[in-house]
């Protein structure tokens, strides 16, 4: 019997256990859309390791975690996470917030996490305006 080690399988990696996001990962993937489990691991899980992006991938990934808050209460939860979700991507905080909402990159991100890891694939323009308009004030 031939093994073909090209085989389409890939391997999933591993996340170490004391890994200090671990347990955000793990309550993530219970319930996160199985499709973007590789845009998740580039876009986010994989920054673990460098220093400057720990505390903030942490708390993003705390807050994404936290799929009641999205039902819920759907404004506050998106205020917050837009806040973690710039705090990631801004860790040296150059960009005042209103400077982060006009932020094509850091809107289209924003986007994307509610796709990577909610499946929420149509997010109205006008509901995201409304939910980030009291941030800047």
């Amino acid at each position: 019997m031939a093994l073909n080690i090209f085989s389409g399988r890939r391997r999933q990696k591993r996340i170490d256990k004391k890994e200090p996001a671990y347990e955000a990962i793990q309550i993530i993937e219970r319930f996160a859309p199985r499709e973007y489990s590789s845009k998740r691991e580039v876009y986010y899980y994989n920054y673990s390791m460098l220093g400057p992006y720990l505390r903030p991938l942490l708390a993003l990934l705390d807050i994404l975690s936290q799929r009641e808050r999205l039902r819920d209460d759907r404004p506050a939860f998106a205020r917050d996470l837009f806040l973690r979700l710039k705090d990631f991507y801004d860790p040296k905080d150059r960009l005042s917030l209103a400077e982060a909402i006009r932020d094509g990159n850091l809107v289209k991100r924003f986007r994307e996490l509610f796709l990577f890891f909610y499946n929420i694939k149509d997010l109205p323009v006008e509901d995201m305006e409304e939910w980030l308009k009291d941030i800047s004030q």
